[in-house]
């Protein structure tokens, strides 16, 4: 994902506080905390377009994440994630997410992440469900 992405083509989208916590010694936002901004970003999407999931019969594991770090979020940066699912494969689905700065819409990070459907039953790799596929594809057009 390059620094110059279309926020245009993020329909998703959810405000973050940021928290004294979260931040380092340097008074920036520590990196270890993007990924817990950008899974607020997943969950919200999650609920937004899926809306009422059973996660004891149809679940997401991690499988890769890469995040960007294009500039520290500061004490009074006001941010929100934008999220979208860029691709759906047979077990998989790929998320892409950014911060922005809400102010002047700078943009401070960047993740794509892949997510694979998991039956917590089987404890083993599913099929994403139809009815997220058909939810998610009607959501992002």
């Amino acid at each position: 994902m390059a620094e110059d992405i279309s926020l245009a083509a993020y329909k998703h989208s959810v405000d973050i506080q940021v928290r004294f916590s979260d931040f380092d010694l340097q008074g920036h936002v520590s990196n270890t905390v993007y990924q817990t901004y950008y899974d607020y970003g997943k969950q919200d999407y999650f609920d937004l377009v899926l809306g009422d999931i059973h996660w004891d019969v149809e679940a997401i594991v991690g499988a890769s994440t890469k995040i960007d770090y294009l500039k520290p979020i500061w004490m009074k940066t006001r941010i929100t994630v934008k999220t979208r699912v860029t691709h759906i494969g047979n077990k998989s689905m790929t998320f892409e997410h950014c911060i922005i700065n809400r102010d002047n819409r700078e943009l401070m990070s960047t993740c794509t992440a892949v997510l694979v459907c998991y039956d917590p039953v089987l404890k083993q790799s599913m099929p994403v469900p139809d009815q997220w596929r058909k939810k998610i594809l009607e959501y992002e057009g």
